[in-house]
């Protein structure tokens, strides 16, 4: 009887847990189609074979995504079989890849808020905040109408590193954040995270400042080097592609577009889209930045969005949000802790 007992009261954690599973990946599904169901930026034949123009070319990862699911029979046959994507395998592929992009960055902001909370049922549903935002700012077409093969699975490694960080898991931390670099440029604000997570973890166990340099220059040293190292490659490596202005590679590596951005940044129209980033919750968490009540995540996106924003600035364009897709992984758990601590939810 006592094990009937057991059996039974197991039911329903076991239906919740399955439930609450196959909730996850409708939303990813969703997102994933209408991530895919939006032209791409790239010509993306070009992309897959290595001939687009730089600086796009360098963010090579999702290329070898498309070499090898192009070589398997099945992604062409149910390719040809989704009206809603063209028929086309590269859009399929590319909500295959908002699809894992947003699954992998959905668990890894729950882990975060996990550790960060407690409270693994609260973790589970606040973390779609992050679908939310990333909805927003990256399958939308408010901005302008193209998608890229990289900005999800940047916003993914993003997330992932913080998961992996807050852990102390070195081992995978590594290998996810060369993946990230290869990914896209962007990852070189992972290390700040890093370097700002751990100065404060360091700063509360009592460690003296030597001792916090001691641990954390190093790392950042190490981490550094993998991003030179993997764009003086993929320089020299995509030294024959024609670059944004036409040709030539010498302002290939980076293209500034101060000037154009300064323009559009002072025109009123644009406004609501800049406050659409992160699904238009940066006031909200700047008027609530107290309750965050985590001083390592509220530092970090004190540190990295100021930071990242100067030089987006200056090499990104402005009104295509998704460049700022990466502040979602920091500004979801922010957003969540602030709810969190503000409204103290019951816990189970």
């Amino acid at each position: 009887m006592a094990a009937n007992e057991v059996w039974f009261e197991g039911r329903p954690s076991a239906l919740r847990t399955a439930g609450k599973g196959f909730f996850l990946l409708l939303v990813c599904a969703y997102f994933g189609f209408c991530y895919g169901s939006h032209p791409s930026f790239l010509n993306l034949k070009l992309y897959t074979l290595g001939h687009e123009g730089l600086p796009y070319q360098y963010r090579i990862l999702p290329m070898y995504i498309f070499r090898g699911l192009l070589r398997v029979p099945l992604v062409l046959k149910v390719a040809a079989h989704v009206p809603p994507l063209g028929n086309d395998p590269y859009r399929l592929i590319m909500a295959g890849i908002g699809f894992a992009g947003m699954l992998g960055a959905l668990l890894a902001t729950r882990a975060t808020l996990a550790r960060l909370t407690g409270d693994r049922v609260y973790s589970f549903w606040a973390a779609l905040l992050l679908g939310l935002m990333a909805l927003v700012d990256l399958a939308s077409s408010w901005d302008n109408p193209f998608i890229t093969p990289y900005d999800v699975p940047s916003l993914m490694f993003f997330a992932l590193c913080i998961s992996l960080v807050l852990r102390r898991t070195w081992w995978a931390y590594y290998p996810v954040f060369i993946l990230a670099v290869l990914n896209r440029e962007t990852a070189c604000f992972i290390a700040v995270f890093f370097a700002v997570w751990e100065w404060v973890r360091l700063e509360d166990t009592g460690a003296g400042v030597g001792k916090r340099l001691q641990w954390i220059a190093p790392n950042i040293l190490v981490q550094a080097a993998i991003w030179v190292a993997i764009k003086v490659w993929l320089a020299h490596h995509f030294a024959g592609n024609p670059t944004e202005k036409g040709a030539g590679h010498a302002d290939g590596l980076f293209l500034t577009h101060f000037t154009y951005n300064l323009k559009e940044l002072v025109k009123p129209f644009q406004w609501p889209l800049y406050a659409s980033v992160c699904g238009f919750s940066l006031p909200f968490l700047w008027l609530q930045r107290r309750w965050i009540q985590c001083r390592g995540l509220a530092l970090s996106i004190a540190v990295i969005l100021p930071l990242s924003f100067a030089g987006l600035i200056i090499v990104g364009v402005v009104v295509e949000i998704r460049i700022f897709s990466d502040w979602i992984a920091l500004v979801a758990p922010a957003v969540a802790l602030v709810i969190w601590n503000r409204f103290h939810p019951v816990q189970g």
